[in-house]
C-alpha cells in the first residue's frame, strides 16, 4: 500500500471517530448516561429507575430521523407510559433518545416495576397489586370478612393472612364455647329400675329425689364487653323426647314430623304440667337482658297444645334441627340444664311407641353444620351410647354474635 493510500485512509478514520462523537440537534448522551439523571437502573419507581439507564437524552440526538428515536424502542413505551416500541420508532431521537429506557421506559413511572406497572403503586406488588396494600396477605385475611377471598376481589382487602371477620371474631369471644361446637347430652346413668325405652338419671344415687332430678352442664361463660348486650344465633341439630311448655313463643306451630327435622324452640313461659316436669331441655341466661322471654328458653317444645299425654309426653323421640337466636350480656352465664321429675328419661328409640319394640336409635345429619365435632365427640360416633343405652343429645353451634 502507497503512504498516500495510508495517509488517505487514516485521516478518513480520524474523521469519522471526531463525527461521532460530536452533539446532535437535541442533547448528547453526557447530561444523563448510563444510571440517567433521577435514578437511573434501580431508580424511583421502576426498574431502571425514574430514568432509564442511558441518561435522560439518547446517543443520536433529540430530532435524529435513526431507529430508536424518542420513542423508538424502548422509548417511552417499552413497559414504559403508552406501549412497547414507543409512539413511533424510529422517531425525533435516536436508538436510546430522550425516552429509551427513561422516564416512563421499561421500569419508568408507569411501566413494568413503575409506578402502575408490575411492581408499581398499582401493579403486581403496588397498591393494588399482588402483594400491595390490598395484595395476597393483605390487610384482611382467609377467615376475614370475606373468608378466603375478599371484598373486592382475591387478594384483596381482606386477602388470606389478614387480620379475620368480625362476625367470627365476635363469637369466639364471646361465646367461645358455643363457636367451636357444644355437645350437650342427657346422660343415662344410675341404678333404679326403668322399663321399656326409658333409661336411669340418678347418676350417682341410688334412687330418685324428691321433686326429679335437674341435671346441668357446667356454666358456660360470655365473654364480649361486660355489661353489653349481644345476639347470639345458634344452628341446633339432635335428637330429643317430646315436652311442652306454656306462657312462651314457639318458634314454629307445625305438627310432629316422624322422620323430618322439627323446629321445637320455644322463648319464655314454664314447663307445662309443673307436677309431672320431665324431660325438659332448658337454656337460662344471666343477668337479665330485659328480654320478652325473661331470659329461659328451651329445645324441645313438641305441641303447641299444652294437654297432659299426646304430644307433650309421647314416649318416643325425634330429630330436631333449627336456628335460633337469644341475648345475652357481656360477663354473664349461660346454663344449660335438663331436668325430669321421675328421674327415667326416655332413650333415642326413635318414633315407634311400643316399649316392647327393638330400640331404633336415629343418627343426625351433621354434614351442613357449620362446625362438625371432633373424632372425640359423641356426636361424631353415631347413634352415642352410655353403656347399653342410647340417649337424647345435641350438636349446638353458635353460628354469628351481633352487638345489640
Amino acid at each position: 500500500m502507497n503512504r498516500a493510500l495510508l495517509f488517505g485512509l487514516v485521516c478518513t478514520g480520524l474523521m469519522l471517530a471526531a463525527s461521532c462523537s460530536q452533539q446532535g440537534p437535541g442533547t448528547s448522551s453526557g447530561s444523563g448516561g448510563s444510571g440517567g439523571i433521577a435514578t437511573g437502573a434501580g431508580g424511583a419507581s421502576g426498574s431502571g429507575g425514574s430514568q432509564s439507564s442511558g441518561g435522560s437524552q439518547s446517543s443520536g440526538g433529540s430530532a435524529g430521523s435513526e431507529q430508536g428515536g424518542a420513542s423508538g424502542n424502548a422509548g417511552s413505551n417499552s413497559g414504559g407510559a403508552t406501549g412497547k416500541g414507543g409512539s413511533s420508532s424510529g422517531g425525533a431521537s435516536g436508538n436510546g433518545g430522550s425516552n429509551s429506557g427513561g422516564a416512563t421506559s421499561n421500569g419508568g413511572a408507569t411501566s413494568n416495576g413503575g409506578a402502575t406497572g408490575n411492581g408499581g403503586a398499582t401493579g403486581n406488588g403496588g397498591a393494588t397489586g399482588n402483594g400491595g396494600t390490598v395484595a395476597a396477605g393483605g390487610v384482611k385475611g382467609s377467615g376475614g370478612v370475606g373468608a378466603g377471598g375478599s371484598a373486592i376481589g382475591s387478594g384483596g382487602a381482606p386477602g388470606s393472612g389478614g387480620t379475620g371477620g368480625s362476625t367470627a371474631s365476635l363469637a369466639d369471644t364471646v361465646v367461645p364455647d358455643l363457636a367451636k361446637g357444644f355437645y350437650w347430652e342427657g346422660t343415662c346413668a344410675g341404678t333404679i329400675t326403668v322399663d321399656g325405652h326409658n333409661c336411669p338419671m340418678t347418676g350417682t344415687g341410688s334412687s330418685c329425689p324428691s321433686g326429679g332430678r335437674s341435671m346441668d352442664a357446667s356454666p358456660i361463660k360470655v365473654g364480649g364487653e361486660s355489661g353489653k348486650k349481644y345476639t347470639v344465633t345458634i344452628d341446633v341439630r339432635g335428637v330429643t323426647g317430646t315436652r311442652c311448655y306454656t306462657g312462651g313463643t314457639p318458634a314454629s306451630t307445625a305438627a310432629i314430623k316422624e322422620d323430618d327435622y322439627n323446629n321445637w324452640w320455644y322463648a319464655g313461659g314454664t314447663p307445662y304440667n309443673a307436677t309431672g316436669w320431665w324431660n325438659t331441655y332448658e337454656l337460662h341466661v344471666s343477668p337479665s337482658t330485659g328480654d320478652p322471654s325473661n331470659d329461659v328458653y328451651y329445645f324441645n317444645n313438641s305441641s303447641n297444645t299444652a294437654t297432659d299425654g299426646g304430644d307433650c309426653e309421647r314416649e318416643a323421640s325425634y330429630l330436631v334441627g333449627y336456628t335460633a337466636s337469644f341475648k345475652v350480656m357481656g360477663g354473664g352465664t349461660l346454663q344449660f340444664r335438663i331436668h325430669d321429675n321421675n328421674c327415667k328419661a326416655i332413650q333415642n328409640c326413635g318414633k315407634v311407641t311400643d316399649k316392647s319394640a327393638p330400640c331404633s336409635p336415629r343418627t343426625v345429619d351433621l354434614s351442613k353444620m357449620s362446625v362438625q365435632p371432633p373424632s372425640s365427640s359423641p356426636a361424631a360416633k353415631q347413634p352415642p351410647m352410655d353403656g347399653t343405652w342410647y340417649p337424647q343429645w345435641m350438636w349446638i353451634v353458635a353460628t354469628s354474635v351481633t352487638a345489640s
